[in-house]
């Protein structure tokens, strides 16, 4: 695991999403500079913007909030030969000290992560977020603004849990699951399900079959 980013420079990989902006402030905010990659086009012009050819392989993080977004985007930065990826965490968060949080995670303004909490590969969690005690989020798992993940909850690999959404204690949320905004969920959810509502059930479900469970940099380090 690694610490968060300190000073410096960091890269910021795949921008092409509006929540690259939540990433840079972060950065800034932590006195570290940001040099902002568009391996997609159609990036905010006003970003950062460096040349993709040019670009030292140095620290990077990924620069989007959706969960298999990321995991593509992990992916793509290991094949152009990105192998630095470091964890984020906004000063204003308020991380346990048991908590783990891993190599290109990204814990965003406001957020509360609670003691033996471990923050996966690439995950993100989103602004004023809650992961409670001993809560496991997977590689590239994305956890939306306010949602509330109570004791003991596991979010599978590229899983993604909704704004304001409330996940109660010991729910696993299955691989590539997505639990809509503002539901509360109550039983476990099965891989590639999609759910909503209060309490929270199946509304259909997605094709996961190809989809990553490892972190392409994990054999990195």
């Amino acid at each position: 695991m690694l610490a968060t980013v300190g000073v410096g420079t960091v890269t910021v990989f795949a921008v092409a999403s509006p929540y690259v902006w939540d990433v840079v402030e972060s950065l800034a905010r932590s006195g570290v500079d940001a040099i902002c990659l568009d391996n997609h086009g159609g990036a905010d012009p006003r970003l950062p913007l460096a040349d993709l050819k040019g670009a030292a392989r140095g620290d990077f993080t990924l620069g989007l909030s959706s969960s298999h977004a990321r995991a593509l985007a992990a992916a793509a930065a290991a094949e152009l030969g990105f192998d630095a990826p470091v964890s984020v965490v906004d000063p204003t968060a308020v991380v346990a000290s048991t908590a783990q949080i891993a190599h290109g995670a990204y814990v965003n303004a406001g957020a509360v992560i609670a003691s033996h909490a471990v923050i996966g590969c690439h995950a993100n969690v989103n602004r004023s977020a809650s992961i409670g005690h001993d809560t496991r989020l997977g590689f590239a798992a994305s956890v939306g603004p306010g949602a509330v993940l109570t004791g003991g909850v596991t979010v599978g690999a590229q899983a993604f849990v909704g704004a304001g959404a409330t996940v109660l204690p010991g729910v696993t949320i299955g691989l590539g699951a997505v639990v809509g905004a503002g539901a509360v969920v109550t039983h476990d959810v099965e891989p590639g399900a999609i759910v909503a509502g209060n309490p929270a059930r199946v509304v259909r479900h997605q094709q996961i079959d190809d989809w990553e469970t490892v972190c392409p940099h994990s054999s990195m380090h």
